[in-house]
């Protein structure tokens, strides 16, 4: 039975940045879904290069996905990110990341063909968050 689990917006550095290391390269799909729009698929089976999170400046908080191979690149930024949900599957694998934004707009990033942990080994440290602010 699938779940879905909140990451705290204090947890977002940290989860981010061992999800990236646990993910790289790993095939994902990105949809978008907002009440204006519908649901919309901006790219799909492009491997993952890395999740960030902006730790200062006027896009304090924004995450970016970015994606690619040898014949594509993609970047997507959601600016003032309000929740992240994990949807995670009977084997602790994450089927799918969900970012919602202040307008209501949401972010889903699938991994394809399953395989990427949702939460690191306990015995590995997770990167430490740099200073908030200018």
């Amino acid at each position: 039975m699938e779940r879905t689990t909140e990451i705290p917006p204090q947890g977002w550095f940290n989860y981010f940045a061992g999800l990236s290391r646990r993910a790289q390269s790993h095939p994902v799909r990105v949809e978008v879904e907002s009440v204006r729009m519908g649901a919309q698929e901006l790219v799909h089976a492009l491997p993952l290069l890395g999740i960030d999170v902006e730790p200062r400046g006027s896009e304090l908080g924004a995450i970016e996905f970015i994606l690619g191979d040898e014949h594509q690149d993609f970047l997507h930024r959601i600016a003032r990110p309000v929740q992240v949900y994990l949807k995670i599957d009977d084997n602790g694998d994450l089927d799918c990341l969900c970012i919602e934004d202040r307008s209501g707009t949401r972010t889903l990033l699938f991994f394809e063909e399953g395989g990427v942990s949702a939460w690191a080994h306990p015995s590995i440290q997770e990167a430490e968050p740099p200073p908030l602010g200018l």
